[in-house]
């Protein structure tokens, strides 16, 4: 028996679109045990995931075809950690597990890269899954099913937030409202931008993020999908966030302050975040530079 323990990811951080990803200390854990009576037993999710349509199922044999091995039973279970559609990379996780597990439990057959690059062409974006499986802040670029990144850590002198609504946002759907096509001078805005958002984070510049942040590819037409979207980033800079953007797709809001600001921002923004929108969740996240972890586990320790 296995544990696949995968952190939450926020992807774009803002003018990054689908390039840049950041893990945070929030974890969905999966626990994985070959059976012999030719049973799919799936615990901890809703009924209607528990069955072969079950995402950490599928990607389990994506792993098994591709080595020609299918165990006659398994059994998963799932602590949910990761909010469903909010956001914050839940699918990238499931992702992750699935085909660790697999390739863990056939004797790991499978290196980590050709992991990666399976899991991408299942998600269909490296942005999430990068940090999901090697933690930190991480640039991905992919070409012909193959993909490379480059990962950094976070300078300490930032603190993150996240708003989570009550509500969720399927990622398919946050695409649908984005254009077909954009202007020239919005790529260029945007190309300028990601590179000195992803340099501000990792060389401790909020001077620099505080006006790098803006984006014209996703957020202005993603916002209107976001209850509250407005005044939750209007009331985060006036209580001194550096910059605040959509975590992924939505829609969870992503918040950046600087260490000294960080403990009056979070006792501030709670408060006016719970005044207006009492079902939303309001938490501070700590980033993740492990990513995701696999540990073998004592066999009596689940049903």
């Amino acid at each position: 028996m296995i544990e696949v323990k995968v952190p939450a990811t926020s992807a774009n951080i803002g003018p990054g679109f689908d390039a840049f990803g950041m893990a945070f200390n929030l974890y969905n854990t999966f626990t994985f045990q070959e059976k012999n009576d030719g049973k799919l037993t799936i615990r901890g999710v809703k009924r209607r995931y528990q069955g072969k349509s079950n995402l950490v199922y599928k990607a389990m044999n994506q792993v098994y075809d591709r080595i020609g091995r299918h165990p006659k039973g398994i059994y998963i279970h799932t602590d949910i950690g990761v909010p469903v559609s909010r956001g914050l990379g839940s699918s990238a996780t499931c992702i992750v597990a699935g085909l660790s597990a697999a390739n863990r439990m056939s004797g790991s057959p499978l290196a980590t890269e050709e992991i990666f690059n399976m899991a991408v062409d299942m998600e269909g974006h490296p942005d999430n899954i990068s940090p999901a499986m090697f933690g930190g802040l991480v640039c991905s670029i992919g070409t012909h099913h193959e993909n490379v990144f480059i990962k950094k850590e976070v300078d300490p002198g930032f603190r993150f937030f996240a708003a989570i609504p009550d509500f969720n946002l399927p990622t398919k759907e946050a695409r649908k409202v984005l254009p077909k096509r954009i202007d020239h001078k919005d790529g260029v805005f945007n190309v300028s931008r990601a590179t000195m958002t992803y340099l501000a984070l990792t060389e401790g510049r909020p001077d620099v993020l505080a006006i790098s942040m803006d984006d014209k590819l996703h957020q202005p037409y993603r916002k209107s999908m976001i209850r509250s979207y407005d005044a939750v980033c209007s009331k985060a800079q006036s209580l001194g966030a550096i910059g605040s953007c959509i975590s992924g797709a939505g829609p969870t809001i992503l918040c950046i302050t600087t260490a000294d600001k960080a403990s009056a921002f979070k006792k501030n923004m709670g408060a006016f975040i719970h005044s207006i929108e009492p079902a939303w969740q309001f938490m501070e996240l700590e980033p993740n530079h492990t990513g995701m972890q696999i540990n073998e586990i004592p066999e009596d320790r689940h049903d």
